[in-house]
């Protein structure tokens, strides 16, 4: 059985998470010997998917940050911070989101993108070979902080979505062309953190979910609406937590496939009964629901999209806001088919056009919008009958 603590926490407050941080891993570890030693080599995996406002719910909090270093530092001084933004800088990044400032002034170490390495999965399905940054899986001890936050690609986005940020920059929507349909891509996602669980069979990996805010509806960047939910979740298990945020979200289990890819393949714990839940109880968070993205598909719409040519006739496809887009060409850079195009000719640039008879409906392009000027067509109406 695995452990899943659950506290509740209604602010940022830097003493109230530091407290809620320590009373959690204090929970789930049943050994009560020190997760870190003396000079441990102390990864801190963020959720820095793009440079949005602290406040937004799309990216890890500095303060909740701080807190995390602040536990750390008890037992080492050896940490790392980072992570790979899509399309963005790190540091622009970081500096945006005020994650920056904290690193200053806690005076941790910043993560090297470029040095890569390659971790392989023995019991993979799709991939067995992931080229990632090397420092997030070469350390004693890797805390991943994911945010709360649905997702309208992959439903919801928590624990084992972040790991996705292992890999650099630009080299993620490779990954969705390879895996170009959403149970593909949650195989290879489980591919991915199985390899990052072997690479570290010997190491300790601790998850602690922020979801004091969060975001609903159509999640993970901008266009997702921000959900103050008071919540911290903490774990060993990225599978376990994962089901546990559904849990309290009222979110659909059925529609949860990378989680329930995971349990399935026995890569980690999803099934609610093999769970315990400790700290505070579900019961305590009756009031709290979150907007599902719209027209998520059911294992059985998963199934009927592995077949290509279907996809044009029974999905929706991204639509650019005119009246929003700066013309920034971000989505154009992350299109992984490259079928999202802005004309540049004799000093103009125009608005980006996208093909939808070559769109794989990975919604990166509505990730990296600063604007949340791209939003989604209407399903067609033989996808609507048959969803």
């Amino acid at each position: 059985m695995t452990q899943v603590a659950i506290k509740k926490c209604n602010e940022y407050n830097l003493d109230l998470i530091y407290e809620n941080i320590t009373k959690s891993i204090d929970l789930i570890n049943i050994t009560n010997k020190p997760l870190i030693k003396e000079n441990d080599k102390v990864f801190i995996k963020l959720n820095l998917v793009g440079p949005f406002e602290k406040e937004k719910g799309i990216t890890t909090h500095p303060v909740f940050l701080k807190a995390v270093i602040k536990y750390v530092k008890k037992y080492t001084n050896n940490i790392t911070v980072g992570d790979n933004p899509a399309v963005r800088d790190q540091i622009f990044t970081m500096k945006k989101t005020g994650i920056y400032d904290v690193i200053e002034e806690e005076k941790v170490k910043i993560l090297d993108q470029k040095n890569i390495k390659t971790i392989t999965y023995s019991n993979y399905k799709v991939y067995n070979k992931f080229d990632i940054t090397s420092e997030m899986v070469d350390c004693d001890v890797l805390i991943n902080l994911p945010k709360l936050k649905t997702h309208s690609l992959a439903y919801m986005t928590c624990a084992q979505k972040n790991f996705f940020g292992t890999i650099y920059g630009l080299n993620k929507s490779a990954w969705h062309v390879k895996a170009s349909n959403p149970l593909e891509f949650g195989e290879a996602i489980n591919d991915l953190y199985g390899a990052i669980l072997e690479q570290m069979k010997d190491k300790i990996i601790i998850h602690i979910c922020d979801g004091i805010i969060g975001l609903e509806g159509e999640g993970p960047s901008s266009a997702g609406i921000t959900k103050k939910a008071n919540i911290m979740l903490t774990s060993f298990d990225a599978v376990s937590l994962d089901r546990i945020a559904c849990e309290v979200t009222k979110l659909n289990q059925e529609k949860l496939f990378i989680t329930n890819i995971a349990s399935e393949r026995k890569i980690g714990e999803g099934d609610i009964n093999n769970i315990e839940i400790l700290g505070d109880s579900l019961a305590d968070f009756n009031d709290l629901s979150f907007l599902e993205p719209k027209d998520s598909l059911s294992n059985f719409g998963l199934r009927i999209l592995k077949i290509k040519p279907l996809r044009n006739i029974l999905l929706e496809h991204p639509v650019i806001d005119e009246s929003k887009c700066i013309k920034c060409g971000q989505c154009e850079k992350i299109c992984p088919p490259k079928t999202m195009l802005i004309k540049r000719k004799d000093g103009t640039v125009s608005f980006p056009k996208l093909k939808p008879i070559n769109c794989i409906r990975c919604w990166c392009c509505a990730e990296v919008c600063p604007q949340n000027a791209i939003t989604k067509s209407k399903r067609p109406i033989l996808g609507r009958i048959l969803f």
